[in-house]
């Protein structure tokens, strides 16, 4: 499919400065940049790039107060003839396309799980011997006995209970699946768009402002904001003749629902320390995206990314030359196409799971 782009450009008098006798003209400086590609065909959610520039501030002053100092008139700081000096933040913990693809299509597919039933089948006797255990060493104080205790509540009980006041719901949450699956038998089936990640990250950079005339060195406040979006499309992979009946779409919802079957994703949530292996990569999400329950083939899957990123100067002065202060302003959201796949990451660790990595180490004690 042919590509396309779009643009337009605005710019301000950069002004002009001189010594010896001699005058330096500016020309003209970028003061906004839009630019918009995309691919264009049959079909939606192609390819996409909107990225929006804006600067402002950084005006440099200076008398001519003789033939041997410099002197400047408007003149916008050297430092912002770079556009490409004002990037976004590295967002730490941000998902690569595939990652965040993957955990999109586990949180849209239409057999994804409310409540796990046969998982917490599995770990019923993991709680009851959780229960016997802690009456058995009430009275056990101990460093190793405490871990152990925290570590059995936070994967054995806690997820159980949690899982028993879902249930509350149940009812609601099979009509909404239901609906869901009358959604995928339409046309253009099942579309979901949800929000993955959520980051942010700032930081305080030095730059060279200004090296021609004077030398100016300062110090620009910078905040970038990413939101990281997955938009799916599910398709019915059997004939939809088969569900026509809202009795046989209801049965179908309560089984995705409760999870009723046992795949890999039953078996992965039922082993040992699959948790621990979850916190490091995307197994468990890879194995939600592939449940099908709902008879659903994900037909196209797409990354949206956000990022915005604000640079602040508060400007300078040495009694006789100004800087006025500067602000810059980026702005680029990205569509790309993307696939599930397991994957690997490295992520910061939660107050939670630090308390939970503490009890892992204290029952090695």
């Amino acid at each position: 499919m042919p590509a396309r782009e779009r643009s337009s450009l605005a710019t301000r008098a950069k002004g002009t400065w001189g010594r010896f006798g001699i005058t330096y003209a500016g020309g003209q400086n970028v003061q906004g940049n839009n630019v918009c590609s995309d691919i264009i065909g049959p079909g939606d959610n192609a390819p996409l790039h909107v990225h929006h520039l804006e600067m402002d501030g950084g005006v440099i002053n200076r008398p001519n107060t003789g033939f041997f100092s410099p002197w400047f008139s408007d003149y916008i700081a050297d430092v912002f003839d770079n556009v490409a000096t004002f990037d976004h933040l590295a967002i730490s913990g941000s998902p690569s396309n595939v990652e965040a693809a993957t955990r999109g299509a586990a949180r849209t597919n239409p057999s994804r799980p409310y409540v796990d039933v046969p998982v917490n089948i599995f770990e019923l006797g993991d709680v009851i011997r959780t229960v016997r255990r802690v009456g058995n060493g009430l009275f056990d104080t101990s460093l190793s006995s405490t871990g152990r205790s925290y570590l059995r509540y936070q994967f054995g009980v806690r997820p159980l209970v949690g899982d028993l006041v879902k249930l509350i719901n149940f009812q609601d949450q099979v009509n909404r699946r239901v609906m869901e699956i009358e959604r995928l038998k339409t046309r253009k089936g099942l579309r979901r768009t949800v929000g993955v990640s959520s980051a942010s990250e700032s930081a305080s950079i030095s730059l060279v402002v200004q090296s021609e005339g004077i030398f100016v060195v300062g110090n620009f406040d910078v905040e970038t904001s990413e939101e990281v979006r997955v938009h799916t499309r599910w398709l019915p992979d059997i004939d939809t003749s088969s569900i026509a009946t809202s009795a046989s779409m209801r049965a179908i919802a309560r089984r995705a629902v409760l999870g009723l079957t046992v795949d890999f994703l039953t078996l992965w949530e039922a082993m040992p320390w699959s948790w621990l292996i979850d916190w490091g990569s995307n197994i468990g999400d890879f194995f939600k995206a592939h449940r099908n329950i709902v008879p659903a083939v994900l037909s196209d899957i797409s990354v949206m990314r956000h990022a915005t990123t604000s640079y602040s100067y508060d400007g300078w002065t040495d009694g006789v030359a100004s800087i006025t202060p500067a602000r810059v302003r980026r702005v680029d959201k990205r569509r790309a196409n993307s696939f599930v796949a397991p994957s690997a990451h490295f992520p910061f660790l939660s107050a939670g799971q630090m308390g939970i990595v503490a009890s892992l180490a204290a029952t090695r004690l």
